[in-house]
């Protein structure tokens, strides 16, 4: 593993492990763990990592580009709160502050049937293009929101 992935790696779990704000406490966090890097690389590396700001501190991109990586669908499942479907739309409810970047985690997963998503502070609508979609996704939402490994079909 390079220096870079390794940096990167570390930069994940420390987002994920405590309260980091500023691209300065991350440099310090990093350099604490023994890994030395400078503002300027830890900067390309919230970019390349897709981090984004979530109540005010650095957090993991709710999910990177599609991929089949199963670390999205266990992020995806910690930051949602309730899943709720309907014939053509999905209720979704997380804490406060998190429906964005878990609205951009979905949409980043181009999940089948998802036309698109529409985000609030704590709330996210996610349209889908039917009554089964929305029964399909809101049994794969609840089986993350329970920490399942296999999804069923049931609604949330």
């Amino acid at each position: 593993m390079s220096a870079v992935e390794r940096r990167r790696r570390a930069i994940l779990e420390l987002v994920a492990s405590r309260r980091l704000e500023t691209q300065e406490q991350l440099v310090a966090a990093l350099v604490e763990r023994g890994l030395g890097a400078s503002q300027a690389s830890v900067s390309r590396d919230i970019a390349a990592l897709r981090l984004v700001k979530l109540d005010g501190r650095w957090a993991a991109p709710a999910l990177a580009p599609p991929t089949t990586d199963p670390n999205e669908e266990r992020i995806a499942g910690r930051l949602l709160a309730v899943a709720a479907a309907g014939d053509h739309l999905l209720v979704l409810s997380t804490p406060p502050g998190e429906a964005q970047g878990v609205a951009l985690a979905l949409d980043r997963l181009a999940l089948s049937g998802v036309v698109g998503t529409v985000a609030g502070d704590d709330t996210i609508f996610v349209a889908v293009v039917d009554g089964a979609a929305a029964a399909a996704l809101a049994g794969r939402l609840g089986a993350l929101i329970r920490g399942s490994a296999t999804p069923s079909p049931e609604r949330a």
